[in-house]
């Protein structure tokens, strides 16, 4: 049997513009076969430069990772993969019972226990602590490796608010990748599925693959330079916004100094669909903060909403205590959403920086060009 091939020529954690392309081939007994590829792009050649002694963050060597698998479950169907997805399945049945599969290679690194809460938090359970993480995982054997399995279970949020929804994510490193196998959906259908669902991760395998140098098109310098990084939205950065490394799950990070030492960030991400919901979404900022969850009413009364490309944008300003630190803090969430994909920026930090900050981050947002991002 001739595998299905997955390969990305080219990986970038912050895009996933996907070419996806179908390759037919009929022969004596033999199956056909599906390639997925993307090409590598030409170097931008007109790539402004950083600030003198600004960290290098527009190269970093990055593996080309292939994904392979014999065939998939029953019921399964392949789906264009979008946001930070490099494969995409979805599984529906006759009672109309759906659930979505999701496979995302990421840098390594990050807290295991900051990524369960994330999923905790899209069925709505509270947070847990490090020593109830390590509980919760399960051997799991993924393309001959030893790998994570978590599952979780609780009311969906968003477009299935509070439906019974469960979560299965299973998670193994390779070659400096932490590959996220994701299916969420109706609680009893993912429940049936999850036979289906570790057969899948048993039959998929690796390819080694020479590492790349990925190189992001263009940047960001002092205040008002037009930055437009490959895969990226366009946008003007205010004054005083210092791009940073953002990790493996932003887009973009911006330190931002006021007086007397006091800091604040900006935070981009991004995720396909609806990114869990405008909810859940705040809620977890609300748990960062030390604040309760917010209820529907609630919700509505904290969301005030400013213009964007292409319609209007969800905004909340919220104060508490940072649960890191234990310091005050102070923090501006808008969610904006385009055609299958959702925004995320957050102003995050002193009240103070914030409280001065607000006027310029509500500008750049509402300026972004969406045009030509992935």
């Amino acid at each position: 049997m001739t595998p299905t091939i997955f390969k990305r020529a080219l990986f970038q954690p912050h895009r996933a513009c996907v070419l996806l392309s179908a390759a037919m081939l009929a022969g004596c007994g033999r199956e056909d076969i599906s390639v997925y590829s993307v090409p590598k792009e030409a170097p931008h050649s007109h790539a402004p430069s950083l600030p003198s002694g600004h960290p290098d963050i527009h190269s970093m060597a990055l593996a080309r990772p292939e994904l392979k698998w014999e065939r998939l479950p029953e019921g399964w169907e392949a789906e264009p993969a979008g946001g930070m997805r490099v494969a995409s399945f979805k599984v529906t049945d006759p009672e109309n019972r759906s659930a979505d599969i999701a496979v995302i290679p990421l840098p390594a690194g990050g807290s295991d226990l900051e990524l369960v809460n994330l999923w905790r938090g899209e069925v709505q359970l509270p947070p847990v602590g490090a020593d109830a993480v390590e509980k919760e995982a399960s051997p799991v054997e993924i393309g001959g490796s030893s790998g994570r399995l978590f599952e979780m279970s609780g009311k969906g949020t968003g477009g299935a608010a509070d439906q019974p929804t469960r979560i299965l994510v299973a998670l193994v490193e390779r070659e400096g990748l932490n590959w996220f196998f994701k299916m969420k959906g109706d609680d009893s259908l993912v429940s049936e599925q999850k036979p289906a669902f570790l057969a899948f991760l048993r039959s998929v395998s690796f390819a080694s693959a020479a590492s790349a140098v990925a190189t992001a098109h263009g940047g960001t310098s002092a205040g008002g330079a037009h930055a437009h990084n490959n895969g990226r939205p366009h946008w003007s950065v205010p004054a005083g916004w210092e791009e940073v490394p953002g990790g493996q799950f932003l887009i973009a990070k911006f330190n931002i100094r006021g007086e007397d030492d006091a800091q604040a960030a900006v935070n981009v991400s991004t995720s396909a669909g609806d990114g869990g919901g405008w909810a859940a979404n705040v809620n977890r900022w609300r748990q960062q903060l030390g604040l309760a969850p917010a209820d529907g009413a609630e919700l509505n009364r904290l969301t005030t909403f400013i213009d964007v490309q292409g319609g209007k944008a969800n905004v909340v300003d919220l104060s508490g205590k940072d649960m890191r630190t234990g310091q005050a803090s102070r923090s501006i969430g808008v969610m904006v959403q385009q055609p299958g994909q959702a925004w995320f920026y957050r102003l995050v930090g002193d009240a103070a920086v914030v409280e001065k900050q607000k006027e310029a981050f509500t500008q750049f947002v509402r300026t972004v060009d969406y045009s030509h991002a992935h």
